[in-house]
Order: C-alpha cells, then sequence, then structure tokens
C-alpha cells in the first residue's frame, strides 16, 4: 500500500477503471488533478480516509480492470476522434437538454427558493466555458495532432511554437470548467435529491449527474492520456 500512496492519482485511475470509479465516488479530481500523487490528495481530502483505504486495499487484491479496449493505447489520432465524437457530442447535446429544462422549470414557477435559478447562472456559464473550449479542441488542437501522427511528427513546426502551449491552454480551461462543476455540486446537493421533489427537478438533478460524470471520463483521457502522450511524440519525433 505505501508504495501506492507515491504514485499520480491519473496513473492509479488509468491502470485500474475500478479504482477511477472509486475516486468518482468520493469525488477525488483525478482529472484536472491527475499529477497529484495520493498521499497529497489525501492529505487535503475531508472524506473519511480510513473508509477510503479500505476500499482502495481491496481493489488492489484483485486483478485490474481498465477500459473494455486498451484505450491508453489507441493510436493519439483515434483516441481525439473517440473524444470528439463520443464525449463532446454527449456534451452539446445535455448541455441543449439540461439549459432547456431549467428554463421551463422556471417559467414554471417551481423555483420558489431559487436553487434552480442559481443553478442557471452556473450551467450558463459552464455552457459558454465548454463550447468554447471543445471548438478549440476541434479546430485547432485536434487537427494538429491527426497531423503529426499522419506525417509521424515529421512536419513544420506550428505557429504556436510547440503542442505544449495549446495543451497548457486546454488544462487550465479544464480548471476554470471543474470550478463551475463544483459550485453546481454545492448548489445541487451533489446531486442527491429525495423523492418528494418534482419530476422536472429529479430530471434536471439526474442529467446534470450524468454530465459531470462524463466530464470526469472525458478530461481524464484528455488530460491523463492524450495530452502527455502527444507531449512525448513532439519530443520524440522530428518536428522540421
Amino acid at each position: 500500500m505505501e508504495e501506492k500512496l507515491d504514485v499520480k492519482i491519473g496513473d492509479l485511475a488509468t491502470e485500474n477503471h475500478e479504482v477511477l470509479r472509486l475516486f468518482l465516488r468520493y469525488n477525488i479530481d483525478f482529472y484536472c488533478r491527475g499529477k497529484l500523487s495520493l498521499k497529497e490528495v489525501l492529505e487535503h481530502s475531508d472524506f473519511n480516509k480510513d473508509d477510503f483505504l479500505k476500499e482502495f486495499n481491496e481493489l488492489n487484491k484483485l486483478p485490474k480492470r481498465k477500459y473494455e479496449v486498451k484505450i491508453e493505447s489507441w493510436p493519439l489520432d483515434l483516441l481525439a476522434d473517440y473524444i470528439q465524437k463520443t464525449h463532446h457530442a454527449f456534451t452539446d447535446k445535455i448541455l441543449v437538454e439540461i439549459k432547456s429544462a431549467v428554463d421551463n422549470y422556471i417559467d414554471q414557477s417551481f423555483d420558489e427558493n431559487g436553487e434552480i435559478s442559481e443553478f442557471k447562472i452556473q450551467i450558463e456559464l459552464l455552457a459558454k466555458e465548454l463550447g468554447g473550449h471543445m471548438k478549440k479542441e476541434e479546430l485547432i488542437l485536434f487537427p494538429y495532432i491527426r497531423k503529426m501522427v499522419a506525417t509521424r511528427g515529421k512536419m513544420e513546426a506550428p505557429r504556436f511554437g510547440t503542442v505544449q502551449k495549446p495543451i497548457d491552454l486546454m488544462i487550465h480551461e479544464h480548471d476554470t470548467a471543474f470550478v463551475l462543476l463544483k459550485n453546481i455540486r454545492k448548489i445541487l446537493n451533489n446531486y442527491i435529491v429525495d423523492d418528494s421533489k418534482s419530476p422536472q427537478l429529479v430530471n434536471i438533478v439526474e442529467m446534470m449527474n450524468d454530465l459531470d460524470h462524463d466530464l470526469a471520463l472525458h478530461l481524464h483521457l484528455e488530460n491523463n492520456i492524450l495530452f502527455s502522450n502527444v507531449v512525448e511524440l513532439e519530443k520524440n519525433k522530428v518536428v522540421l
């Protein structure tokens, strides 16, 4: 167990999908803070560490489970395509659905405590942040990654100098989105809603929970797998 405490949480999530799910349950940010060691995370967490470590130790006694496919070994252009066509597409679709459901809920005067009005501000900020962010990836970074793979790195240096620069920007924007997500979790009580609430509110909370969960996987694939491997590709290939 001691050796695991010094491992980066992004690597732990990549190595074992069950550990990734454990991190999700404990709200451990392995996607934007994946370079932190497990020890560092535990030092600054407010959940019951004994309970977490007990579950973590039990998982490490079992055979590791990764994605059903070995996604960390995919060609980088294929991984970029997968992220765009699954996670980006899902994010675009569910944000439209959430905003529409929120507007309908408020229009019907269900929001007596102002909870959903507060959520509306945050989800619109998140939608704006993610919308612009994903377009930058789809129009600039991902096409460049595909070109790097197609030419095996033997290409003219990009106008932005090195691929690390747009990646640093993308990671910064991930961090901004995560701050908004934390605000939303607080407003929606970590997506816990009792049966006495209206079906419309339950639906909003469930959709937001789905988006939060998908973003965890989405940003994990980018921060901890795609981006780091792209930087290594650039370092190890001849860029003219």
